[in-house]
């Protein structure tokens, strides 16, 4: 019996095997075609990523060159092409990448691409740049044409000569440029620009005004319609932040050490404050022409208290009855006062570690006088304000002051928010002022006043500002 079940299991084990064979027989096409598959979708997405970087490439190298050269179609199609050659490598069995230009303009403002023929002979302000490839593929009877023909495209174009003074740096969320209370930017002679993709990346309240030459948004806007002239045009391509590549100022040893000044006139010279500086009571200080560093500590202007005084004003004797009708109460404020010509202020470190703790760098009391114009030679060259690139994000650079009326030059906050909450003008007694931050807020009753007279003043604009600005970017 024992050798009967011997037999009997070896010969349902031959059985067995051989129902595997022809299993594994009939299921390794299948395992190998999916295995095929896997690999021919991972190398038509990888070759899809890189034709897109090519195009988007491309596309803003040929209208970098329309800056210069003009609308040359026989050149901008021999540039696209170099460009696509020199980025995309082609691997055995693929097809070689067809490179198609079209010059386009908007049809209306903030509306989408044409071809620049279609438009009356308006000059093209962009273009298009569309390339296609047939990518080998190990399964290419079955994908044909879902994994082997990629085609991609890419629209860049250059944003006018509008004269650009205000740049929020925000890439991605809400409020990036932001209006509350009964605010408004007077910015009608220049171009007001939001880098924010959200829906809600200028934001207006009903009694607020933005009035620009331009008001630009990558995303969109909120508010009342009454509260922007013009309307912002939304969708406009990315721009680079246009002082990216200024370079910041040396920080030298400490020169001065928590600093606190009240009373009587001071004259400050160039250096690195350490500590921070603050400006109260009485104090008028004149700031002498170089770069100042402002370093773990905040620059704090005026003191944040006012008082009351009585005055007598009969100028001749009376009766009891009559004294209250001769006296007045006027309000007197206790003002800190700064000046400079040809002054740059670096803001460094922590400003929680200085003379006063505070979390804002840069703090513009109301009891204050502040006027500054920027260097005109050096480092800080048309640079007023320039925040350190390493700061931590979301700090606030606040002015208070109803008495803050010139400041000429370029506020550069790149990590920072600029924040307005006066009740009175804020610059306009300025040549110019541009300002590139990360976030810009306006709240109370401020008018931010941004003037374009370029020309009468010797302080420099910033390359990428002012007057010659061609801002180039891809377009959404």
């Amino acid at each position: 019996m024992p050798g009967r079940g011997a037999a009997r299991w070896k010969r349902f084990s031959a059985d067995r095997s051989g129902s595997v064979v022809i299993v594994f027989a009939l299921l390794a096409p299948v395992l190998l075609g999916m295995v095929g598959l896997a690999v021919d979708y991972a190398t038509w997405t990888m070759q899809r990523a890189t034709l897109q970087q090519a195009a988007d490439a491309a596309s803003l190298a040929v209208v970098s060159d329309m800056q210069v050269s003009g609308a040359n179609t026989q050149r901008m199609q021999s540039l696209a092409d170099a460009y696509v050659k020199s980025n995309v490598k082609l691997q055995r069995g693929d097809g070689a990448v067809s490179v198609s230009l079209t010059p386009v303009v908007r049809e209306r403002p903030g509306g989408s691409f044409v071809p620049a023929g279609q438009t009356g002979g308006r000059a093209p302000t962009g273009v298009t740049v569309t390339l296609s490839q047939r990518k080998y593929a190990i399964m290419s009877r079955l994908v044909t044409p879902q994994l082997t023909d990629n085609r991609v495209s890419a629209t860049a174009e250059a944003v006018g000569t509008t004269r650009l003074c205000v740049v929020a740096l925000e890439p991605s969320t809400d409020r990036s440029v932001r209006l509350a209370g009964e605010s408004q930017i007077d910015a009608r002679g220049c171009a007001v620009y939001a880098l924010s993709t959200s829906a809600r990346a200028i934001v207006s309240s009903s009694a607020t005004l933005l009035a620009s030459g331009t008001t630009c948004a990558v995303g969109g806007y909120t508010g009342n319609s009454r509260s922007f002239a013009p309307l912002p045009v939304t969708g406009c391509p990315v721009i680079k932040d246009p002082l990216a590549d200024r370079p910041k100022p040396d920080v030298g040893p400490c020169t001065n050490n928590r600093l606190w000044l009240r009373r009587g006139n001071h004259t400050l010279y160039p250096g690195t404050y350490c500590g921070g500086l603050v400006i109260d009571t009485g104090a008028v200080v004149t700031m002498t022409p170089g770069i100042y560093i402002i370093k773990d500590g905040p620059l704090i202007v005026g003191p944040p208290e006012e008082i009351a005084v009585t005055f007598e004003v009969c100028d001749q004797p009376v009766s009891a009855e009559m004294l209250p009708t001769c006296k007045v109460a006027v309000r007197v404020e206790r003002i800190g006062s700064l000046k400079g010509d040809g002054v740059g202020i670096y803001f460094t470190g922590d400003p929680r570690r200085g003379v006063v703790s505070s979390s804002r760098p840069l703090l513009l009391l109301p009891s204050s006088v502040v006027e500054l114009t920027a260097p005109r030679t050096g480092p800080m060259a048309g640079l007023l304000l320039f925040e350190d690139r390493d700061s931590p994000s979301g700090r606030v650079f606040d002015i208070l002051s109803d008495s803050a009326r010139r400041l000429v030059g370029t506020i550069y906050l790149p990590r920072g928010t600029f924040s307005v909450r006066a009740n009175q003008v804020v610059a306009d007694q300025s040549e110019y002022t541009a300002i590139v931050a990360n976030k810009i807020y306006l709240s109370h009753r401020p008018r931010l006043t941004l003037n374009t007279r370029y020309t009468d003043t010797d302080v420099p604009v910033p390359n990428g500002l002012g007057p010659t600005t061609t801002q180039i970017g891809l377009a959404n």
